[in-house]
């Protein structure tokens, strides 16, 4: 028989301990040569150029046949003390989250129809999908046609009704409003699939559980469906709100800013910096502004949702139950 020894089972547990360790090793070496390449292309094709664009923030520069110029907060102190900056900042900001609410709402909708048992449920989910991946350019065209105030189908309409044709691009309540409405067609799709995702993570037996108590369709929705959705509400709302407040391409082609800039977003009036007028330094320092705007509502909204999720979990007093009952 073989004997046992405190020695062989501590050596035994050594040597275990050592290949564990190389394993790691290896698997870490792994990961490090299958990672380099891709951050390496990241940081040349992101990372670099955006902190060299946020170091033009602190230069006067109009372009390659000029040298910078050091100008400190120069074009910081420029921005807000210019209205067509702070003007352009502010309408960024609530277009962006008027279009979130009105985006997410929507998709939330759509996604609550499709979670139903439908008749070809997949080509529904695609009808709704197709405006994400069609070109902005091309469908703001096909907006601007239905918008003419010569021949626009929506004119024409007015005018059969025996209304008088509204030029849309002179009013800039019209201009901000069509721009929301094409925004959202545009993003719908998108949102309603990732509420989808989320409605079918939520685990079926609660609803059953739910159902059996007597809970109505509204109340699942609101005590199951609800509570399940709160992880992937926080990243949705999140994402969506970012990508609302950097929205310019279809304000560039529906509107170009106009009437009298009135609807210029501040990506626009970066693109317009660094493109068009060669004011690189106050396109730079514009680009850091909404660097740092978007890095704050992430927190912000973070924040928020980490201090409700504890408030939700806050014992009451003389019982083990918390607030929501649970």
């Amino acid at each position: 028989m073989q004997r046992i020894t405190a020695e062989g089972v501590a050596e035994d547990k050594s040597w275990s301990s050592w290949k564990r360790f190389m394993k790691r090793r290896k698997d870490a070496l792994l990961a490090a040569v299958i990672l380099t390449p891709l951050i390496g292309f990241w940081l040349i094709v992101n990372g670099f150029p955006t902190l060299f664009g946020f170091a033009l923030g602190f230069f006067n520069w109009v372009g390659l046949n000029d040298r910078p110029s050091f100008a400190g907060l120069d074009n910081f102190i420029s921005f807000f003390k210019d209205s067509l900056y702070t003007g352009a900042l502010w309408r960024s900001i609530w277009i962006g989250a008027l279009v979130t609410i009105v985006t997410q709402a929507a998709g939330f909708g759509a996604a609550l129809l499709m979670n139903m048992p439908l008749f070809a449920k997949g080509f529904y989910r695609t009808i709704w999908y197709i405006p994400a991946v069609t070109s902005t350019v091309a469908t703001t065209q096909i907006f601007n046609l239905l918008l003419s105030p010569n021949n626009g189908i929506i004119n024409n309409i007015l005018i059969s009704l025996g209304k008088e044709p509204i030029v849309w691009q002179y009013s800039v309540g019209w201009s901000i409003f069509w721009i929301v409405v094409y925004s959202v067609w545009k993003g719908v799709g998108a949102a309603s699939l990732l509420w989808l995702a989320g409605l079918q993570s939520v685990d079926p037996t609660l609803y059953e559980a739910a159902e059996v108590d007597g809970a109505g369709r509204m109340a699942r929705l609101r005590h199951v469906t609800m509570p399940g959705l709160k992880p992937i509400a926080t990243f949705i709302f999140i994402t969506s709100l970012v990508a609302a407040i950097q929205i310019y391409e279809q304000v560039l082609f529906i509107t170009g800013g106009g009437p009298y800039s009135q609807t210029e977003v501040l990506v626009l009036r970066i693109y317009r910096d660094g493109f068009w007028d060669f004011n690189l330094g106050m396109a730079g320092a514009s680009s850091l502004i909404m660097a740092v705007l978007a890095m704050s509502i992430t927190m912000i909204y973070y924040r928020w949702s980490s201090n409700s999720d504890r408030r939700a979990t806050i014992p009451i007093k003389g019982g083990g139950a918390s607030r929501d009952g649970k």
